[in-house]
C-alpha cells in the first residue's frame, strides 16, 4: 500500500484517479490494481516514495534473498543534531516492506477479533502453537470497497459469516505507517481453507473418541418402544425448541409423556459450559427420577456455526451419558461429532418429536387393540361364567331349602329348651342382685356418715390456722409500717443528722464531690436551716480508699 500526501483542495482530483481514503491511518493510498499507474500520483508521494519511483521492485522470491537494506546516517555538520527523526526511520522501514513485499501474499491465520466501523471490516489475526500459546498477532483490515463482495461471497460458500475463532487463509497486501504502525489489507479469503480446517477437527476429534474406546459407546443403549419421560437440552428461544414443543405440549398436556426442559447455548463462547451443567442437570435428575431418553436439539442455522459444537469436550460428555442420546440438530445435509456418537440422529427437531409422537402412538395403538381383545374376551368370559352362577343358584336355592327345613325341625326342640333355661337363669340372677344392692347400700351409708365427721373436723382445723396465720402477719405488718416511719428525715434529723442542700436546685448533696462544685450548702437540722460556706482549699476527696 502506497500512502499520498494529498492536500484537501487536491482530494476530488486523487479521487478521480483511483486513490483510495484509509480511515485508519487518515490519508489517501494507492490501492494495489493501480501499483503500475503511480507515475499519475507522483506529486502527492512522500520524498522517499518519489525516489523509489526510479528503482524497479524485486519479485517477492527475490526480495527474500536480497541483502538487508542499511540505514546510513548523513553525515553530521557541527550545527546538526546527531541521528535521524523518528519519522524519517519508520518511512525508510515502510520504504523496505514495499520493496521487500511489492504485492499480495497468501497467509493463514486464525480470527481472535472482528469488528465493523463504517463499513471498514477490522481484525485482530494470530497464530498459536500446539499448546495454544500465541506466537503471532496483528492487525487486518477489509476496506468497505471490498468488504460486501468478499463477505457475502464467504458467506455463501461456507454458509455462515465470518467470525471470531475461524481459521482462515487470505490474500493479504502488507502494510506499515509510520504513526499507526504495522497492518496487512486483506484483498481476498480462500472459503475453501475454512471448511477443510473444519473437518480436520472433526476428523482428530472422531479418531481420539475411537482409541480411548467411546465412539460407539452410546449407541449400546437400547431405546424404549415407549417414552413416558424425555430430557431434553435446547437454546432457549430458539425456533427449532418451538417446532419441537408444538407437539411435545400436546403430548405433555394428555399426561401420555412428560418433558423436562434444560438450555444452554449452542454458539459461542459459552457452549461447553453451559453444555456440561445442562448434561450434570440431566445426570442428577436422571439418577432419582429415570428418564427414558435424552434429547439434544438445535434449529437452522450457518453451516460454520456447527464448528462449536465440534468440540472433543462435548462428544465426550454425550458418550460418557447414562441413557440413550437423541439429537436434532437441524442440519438435513451436514452432520456434528454430536450426531456420529448419538445413539439415534435426526434432521431437525421436528423430525425427532415425530418419532417420539410415533412411538407412543404405536403403543397406543397396540394398547388399544390389546384392550379391545381382552374386552371381547372378558364379555365370553362374564357370559360363561353367568351361565354358571345362574345354575349354581338354581342348585344351591334348592339345596338350602332342604338343608334349612332339616335343621329346622331339629333346632326348634332346642330353642324351646334353652328359652326355658335362661328364663330359669334369670331369675336366680335377680334375687342374687337385690340381695347385693341391699348389701351395698348398707356399706355406702356407714362410709358416708364417716367421711362427714371427718371433713366437720378438717374444717375445724383449717378455720383455726387460717385465723393464727391473718393475726401474725398483722402483727408483722404493723412492725413493719413503725419501721419505715422511723427512717423518714423527720426522724434522722431528731436524731441529730443534717441534710446538706444545694440552696440553688433545693436538691440533697450526697458527696464531696458535689459539695466542692458548689459555694454555699443549706444545712437542714430538726429546728430550722443554715448557710454553710465551702473551704474548697482544704476539701479532701476519697481517691483509691484512702483520705
Amino acid at each position: 500500500m502506497i500512502f499520498l500526501d494529498v492536500p484537501f483542495r487536491e482530494k476530488d482530483q486523487a479521487k478521480q484517479l483511483g486513490a483510495r481514503w484509509d480511515a485508519s491511518s487518515r490519508k489517501w493510498y494507492i490501492p494495489a490494481d493501480l501499483t503500475d499507474s503511480v507515475d499519475e500520483f507522483k506529486r502527492w508521494l512522500p520524498v522517499s516514495d518519489t525516489t523509489m519511483l526510479t528503482n524497479q521492485p524485486q519479485p517477492l522470491g527475490q526480495a527474500h534473498n536480497a541483502q538487508p537494506m542499511l540505514f546510513t546516517e548523513p553525515p553530521v555538520s557541527e550545527t546538526q543534531e546527531k541521528g535521524i527523526e523518528l519519522s524519517s526511520l519508520l518511512r525508510n522501514i515502510q520504504a523496505a516492506l514495499r520493496q521487500a513485499l511489492p504485492g499480495a501474499v497468501w497467509v493463514r491465520a486464525e480470527i481472535a477479533n472482528l469488528n465493523t466501523r463504517r463499513g471498514h471490516v477490522y481484525l485482530e489475526l494470530t497464530q498459536s502453537d500446539a499448546q495454544g500459546k500465541t506466537i503471532a498477532s496483528c492487525r487486518a483490515m477489509i476496506w468497505q470497497s471490498q468488504a460486501t463482495g468478499l463477505l457475502k461471497r464467504f458467506e455463501t460458500e461456507t454458509g455462515s459469516t465470518l467470525a471470531t475463532g475461524q481459521k482462515i487463509l487470505l490474500l493479504a497486501e502488507v502494510s506499515f505507517h509510520e504513526q499507526y504502525g504495522f497492518s496487512i489489507v486483506v484483498q481476498d479469503i480462500d472459503s475453501n481453507y475454512t471448511l477443510g480446517a473444519l473437518e480436520k477437527n472433526l476428523s482428530d476429534i472422531r479418531k481420539q473418541l475411537i482409541r480411548e474406546g467411546v465412539y460407539q459407546q452410546n449407541k449400546q443403549f437400547i431405546l424404549p418402544s415407549d417414552f413416558f419421560r424425555v430430557a431434553v437440552i435446547a437454546p432457549p428461544d430458539a425456533a427449532g425448541l418451538g417446532d419441537f414443543r408444538a407437539d411435545a405440549d400436546l403430548l405433555h398436556a394428555q399426561n401420555l409423556c412428560e418433558f423436562t426442559y434444560f438450555y444452554s447455548a449452542f454458539q459461542g463462547d459459552a457452549v461447553q459450559k453451559e453444555m456440561q451443567i445442562a448434561f450434570q442437570a440431566v445426570h442428577a435428575l436422571h439418577e432419582s427420577s429415570p428418564f427414558d431418553a435424552l434429547v439434544v436439539i438445535r434449529g437452522g442455522g450457518a453451516k460454520l456455526d456447527l464448528h462449536t459444537l465440534n468440540t472433543y469436550s462435548l462428544a465426550k460428555l454425550l458418550c460418557d451419558a447414562s441413557l440413550p442420546v437423541i439429537t436434532g440438530i437441524g442440519h438435513e445435509r451436514d452432520s456434528t461429532i454430536l450426531d456420529e456418537v448419538a445413539n439415534q440422529k435426526f434432521d431437525t427437531p421436528s423430525k425427532v418429536i415425530g418419532y417420539i409422537r410415533h412411538q407412543i402412538f404405536q403403543k397406543a395403538q397396540q394398547a388399544q387393540a390389546n384392550w379391545r381383545k381382552i374386552e371381547h374376551t372378558s364379555k365370553l368370559s362374564v357370559k360363561q361364567l353367568e351361565q354358571t352362577l345362574n345354575r349354581l343358584n338354581q342348585t344351591i336355592s334348592h339345596g338350602s331349602q332342604r338343608v334349612l327345613f332339616h335343621w329346622k325341625q331339629r333346632v326348634e326342640p332346642l330353642d324351646s329348651e334353652v328359652r326355658r333355661l335362661s328364663e330359669q337363669q334369670l331369675q336366680v340372677k335377680q334375687h342374687h342382685l337385690k340381695d347385693l344392692m341391699g348389701s351395698i347400700k348398707v356399706q355406702l351409708k356407714n362410709r358416708v356418715v364417716l367421711k362427714k365427721m371427718g371433713l366437720e373436723q378438717l374444717q375445724q382445723t383449717v378455720q383455726q390456722n387460717v385465723d393464727r396465720v391473718v393475726v401474725q402477719k398483722k402483727q408483722s405488718i404493723q412492725q413493719w409500717i413503725a419501721l419505715i416511719l422511723s427512717s423518714g428525715p423527720k426522724t434522722q434529723l431528731n436524731r441529730g443528722f443534717n441534710i446538706a442542700q444545694n440552696p440553688k436546685t433545693h436538691k440533697p448533696i450526697t458527696t464531696a464531690k458535689e459539695a466542692l462544685n458548689v459555694a454555699t450548702v443549706d444545712l437542714e437540722f430538726v429546728d430550722g436551716c443554715v448557710s454553710a460556706q465551702i473551704d474548697t482549699q482544704k476539701g479532701i476527696l476519697k481517691r483509691g480508699g484512702s483520705t
